[in-house]
């Protein structure tokens, strides 16, 4: 089978959760057996280098990002330079990741069976006449995709009746594809050891954006004892959260590479997630790879990840919710804690890039299996 997916950026040289979702779907599809190629704007020579010599099992396809004022109109134009390329009939399938792809699944005679992934929804989400007003073109632009694809990807939980509602699809076009997570990948880097007495150590890991929460993170550690929070990330809201909230049981440690942030996941006792919108968030899935119970905001498909037996969900954008959950935690014995680790690492083994690499091909061959040809 050929499959092709079509993403805005690829990991490790963009650092997001789709980036990741990319480069790890597509290296499990083809350890699997399938040949993938992965279309991406155009890297620096040095950049292209590196990929060549990291041995990837897929191959790396760039075109030029086209330079314009909207982030939109560049990715369709970047979507219709490759758009011939994925429609010359060589593959069996084309995989679009978020607004990625548009232009070919526009394109006429199509024969790829055409999957879109619009991960989790967030351009429906947004807060504010000025923000809602910028996502009304990516609105339009996602349930366009969706009308055009073959089928839409739901990660699961709650964004399956978001791609219902939001997106128009209907059920027999909706096809449930969990996030998933490399544990070879994350168990190749070394565990360190935890810190021996003080305050019960958390980690939070994402971009410091008003969607991510952390404000409300913040003002839930203010004000309790026994508890140290570590934010791992950067971003537009980072200076003005270290002037509110750094101080003695909050720490800001910008954005880290891989080696250093899985050190820290293995240093802390508990994850924390924010998130007031989001789909299924790959660090959430990381931490439960790293033996970490959870604490997390209830939207998307966090409870598919996240529930009693290795956490606590909480309702989004609730400082008073997510400081009565971190108290709850530091109630639990030694041996509960333990025990919501493990479960953490078990439920993530059932999420493996392996499992949902296989799901997508099997998914592909149903779907080429019952398409109708196109003219």
């Amino acid at each position: 089978m050929r499959v092709a997916i079509i993403n805005h950026g690829i990991f490790p040289f963009l650092m997001g959760g789709m980036e990741r979702h990319t480069h790890f779907l597509a290296s499990h599809m083809a350890a699997a057996g399938a040949e993938v190629e992965v279309i991406v704007p155009a890297l620096t020579p040095a950049r292209t280098a590196e990929f060549a010599a990291a041995g990837n099992p897929y191959k790396l396809v760039q075109f030029g990002w086209p330079r314009s004022k909207l982030w939109l109109r560049s990715n369709y134009l970047f979507s219709k330079a490759a758009a011939p390329y994925l429609a010359g009939g060589r593959f069996d399938a084309v995989y679009c990741q978020g607004f990625s792809g548009w232009a070919y699944l526009a394109g006429k005679g199509a024969k790829a069976v055409t999957v879109y992934n619009p991960h989790g929804l967030e351009m429906f989400k947004s807060v504010g006449a000025e923000a809602i007003l910028k996502s009304l073109p990516m609105r339009w632009a996602g349930r366009e995709q969706a009308r055009l694809a073959d089928c839409t990807v739901s990660l699961g939980g709650g964004l399956t009746r978001e791609v219902r509602d939001f997106l128009k699809v209907p059920d027999s076009r909706i096809e449930v594809l969990p996030n998933a997570v490399d544990l070879d990948y994350i168990d190749c880097f070394p565990k360190g050891a935890k810190a021996q007495g003080g305050p019960a150590r958390f980690v939070f890991v994402g971009r410091l954006e008003h969607n991510k929460g952390v404000s409300y993170l913040c003002e839930a550690f203010s004000g309790i004892d026994g508890a140290h929070l570590t934010i791992i990330g950067s971003g537009p809201l980072g200076e003005e959260l270290k002037a509110r909230f750094a101080g003695p049981n909050i720490e800001f440690a910008g954005r880290l590479e891989d080696p250093e942030m899985f050190a820290r996941y293995h240093a802390s006792d508990g994850f924390i997630f924010a998130s007031l919108y989001e789909g299924m968030p790959t660090v959430i899935l990381e931490a439960m790879a790293c033996n970490l119970p959870v604490i997390a905001t209830d939207i998307g498909a966090v409870t598919t990840m996240v529930g009693v037996a290795n956490g606590f969900v909480v309702a989004p954008g609730s400082s008073e919710q997510l400081a009565q959950a971190v108290r709850a935690f530091l109630a639990l014995p030694c041996e509960a804690r333990s025990a919501m680790g493990e479960a953490s690492r078990a439920r993530a083994e059932t999420l493996t890039w392996q499992r949902v690499a296989r799901m997508t091909l099997d998914t592909i061959e149903r779907r080429l299996s019952t398409r109708e040809p196109r003219g």
